[in-house]
């Protein structure tokens, strides 16, 4: 293995690793939790600069896709459809968006006593609040592709685009699929964090920014972003020599 390489795979491994050791072990103790994402993503952005330095250097290669899924192993089959693996990639990076919002949001962690004790209680309250709250985020990353499907006609438009209804005159390219997707996901967001905020469910705190005061932010950026990410992460995955968007 060339030196260049090498670098990267261990910095890759090293900061995912230890960053995921430093989240799932400090669940009830923010500073530990954002310690750990801040890990994650040095590592990735270390990988990156190597990556950089590989193209240089003429040694870069890129990643090859996981697995074919047109293998004959059931499980395998199951693993790489592209719906689990929408929720897969959806819940990780919606379990680190939800989790880094806490100071935006007052009452989150029922009281201020709570906050950052590394107690069994608030280990419970975290795995029931924002393990939930990422799992429904990837069930509407679910919803969103599968009514993109619907529209496009093509149920790998994230690969190999569509046709608008299935008019062969209105055929598209993936990014249109990523845009309706983010679409739906944002507006299902917007109407959901009004209700919430009628209903009481939760208030902002000062370092929110907001949009006619009801409507949060940082949950509508994330929604804007994570979309695009996961069916790209998505695609790599699932569809082999898939075309760019």
């Amino acid at each position: 293995m060339k030196p260049l390489v090498l670098i990267r795979t261990l910095v890759l491994t090293a900061g995912i690793l230890s960053g995921a050791f430093l989240v799932f072990t400090g669940l009830a103790n923010l500073p530990r939790m954002f310690l750990g994402i801040a890990v994650i993503l040095a590592g990735l952005g270390l990988g990156a600069l190597v990556n950089t330095a590989l193209r240089k250097a003429g040694q870069y290669v890129p990643p090859e896709t996981i697995a074919d899924p047109e293998t004959t192993n059931p499980v395998l089959r199951f693993l790489l459809q592209p719906e689990v693996l929408i929720v897969v990639f959806g819940f990780f990076f919606n379990f680190f968006w939800e989790v880094s919002q806490i100071p935006m949001y007052e009452g989150i962690n029922r009281g201020v006593p709570y906050f950052g004790e590394n107690t069994v209680a608030m280990k419970i309250f975290f795995v029931r609040t924002f393990w939930r709250a990422a799992f429904l985020d990837a069930l509407l990353l679910v919803g969103a592709h599968l009514l993109t499907l619907a529209i496009l006609r093509e149920r790998f438009w994230f690969s190999k685009g569509g046709r608008l209804f299935g008019i062969p005159a209105l055929a598209v390219r993936p990014w249109v699929g990523f845009l309706i997707s983010t679409l739906v996901c944002v507006a299902f967001l917007i109407y959901l964090e009004i209700s919430a905020f009628d209903q009481g469910l939760w208030a902002y705190s000062p370092r929110m920014p907001t949009l006619f005061t009801k409507i949060g932010l940082t949950p509508v950026g994330g929604l804007l972003v994570s979309p695009t990410l996961v069916f790209l992460l998505t695609r790599r995955v699932c569809r082999p020599g898939a075309p760019r968007a």
